[in-house]
């Protein structure tokens, strides 16, 4: 007895869904290098190489692809419903679509109703011929890192971005089929309706993040003078930040903190100014590739480790620079 057997003893459906085929949606971006991809899979595969959209039929044949489906694409609702209908209907293995804003949004809103899985952005495709799944390779935490993630459920479908994959060379001498099918794009359910116009408030990066800082202690300040430096941080577009002894000041707040008891920060231009500079704040801006310090003192430790000093009382050299500013 086996799996389909005792499946069958317990009533459950032994049917099984055939996907085969690689399906290429044409929308707002350019679909040779995707016909070129799946060109090179459907032969490794023995299968055909469908494409669905509004570009030229023959060149979309002479790309790679062996049927053509001619369809005009109005809007995503219309994609979506009009896609999930042939999609429920031809079962498809695997789809391909360009990585736009509207590739992107088709992709999982299809995933969505088709009960499967999308990579979005991926840069190289690779196909495990032993269980054939395919393996999409896609940036994730901002670009820092490249991640294959491997597609199991059916239709497999992912978003390539634009220039991954090169041009296939045209052959003229192709032939392949063209087939239409009907759909109405007025049933299409429209989901999206203008509300006009709306305010953005942008996250705010957080101090260990910052490009630039201006950071105030308490050697040669005042309530004044940490203003200014307050001032010339906004006028620089960076971040207002300071020592323990600012915070015992009442100048930052706990998490303005700079150094091992605050945060450690590496931004691109780090301006100290009346900070002393001891072992744990030089710890915590280590990272910093310019580092500018301003103290009275010529002594001050920080001054072993900026890449530019100014020996002076910091209201005066920073009004100054506000004044330039």
């Amino acid at each position: 007895m086996d799996l389909y057997d005792l499946q069958a003893l317990m009533g459950e459906s032994t049917e099984t869904v055939e996907y085969r085929d690689l399906w290429i949606v044409g929308l707002d971006g350019d679909a040779n290098p995707l016909l070129g991809e799946a060109r090179r899979m459907a032969d490794s595969l023995g299968t055909y190489v469908h494409y669905v959209g509004s570009t030229g039929s023959v060149d979309a044949i002479a790309f790679g692809a062996d049927r053509v489906h001619p369809f005009t694409i109005d809007s995503g609702d219309a994609a979506v419903a009009t896609l999930t209908a042939l999609f429920e209907t031809q079962k498809p293995e695997f789809v391909f679509l360009p990585a736009t804003n509207l590739g992107n949004e088709v992709a999982g809103r299809l995933a969505q109703r088709l009960n499967s899985g999308a990579v979005y952005n991926c840069i190289a495709l690779r196909l495990d011929e032993s269980t054939c799944e395919l393996i999409g390779s896609h940036p994730v935490y901002d670009g820092a890192y490249y991640l294959d993630t491997a597609l199991t459920a059916r239709p497999a479908i992912v978003t390539v971005r634009s220039g991954s994959f090169a041009v296939p060379l045209r052959d003229s001498g192709r032939t392949g089929q063209i087939e239409t099918f009907q759909w109405n794009a007025s049933s299409a359910e429209n989901r999206v309706r203008p509300l006009g116009k709306g305010e953005f408030i942008p996250p705010t990066v957080p101090l260990r993040k910052a490009a630039k800082i201006v950071a105030v202690g308490r050697s040669g300040h005042d309530n004044e003078s940490a203003a200014i430096a307050k001032q010339i941080a906004e006028a620089i577009g960076a971040h207002f930040a300071g020592d323990r002894s600012a915070f015992d000041s009442g100048w930052i707040t706990q998490d303005q903190i700079v150094g091992v008891i605050g945060a450690e920060v590496a931004p691109d231009v780090y301006i100290a100014a009346g900070i002393w500079g001891d072992t744990l704040h030089r710890a915590g801006v280590e990272g910093a590739k310019v580092v500018i310090a301003i103290h009275p003192d010529k002594n001050a430790p920080i001054f072993t480790y900026a890449d530019a000093g100014i020996v002076g009382k910091p209201k005066e050299v920073l009004s100054k620079l506000l004044a330039l500013l």
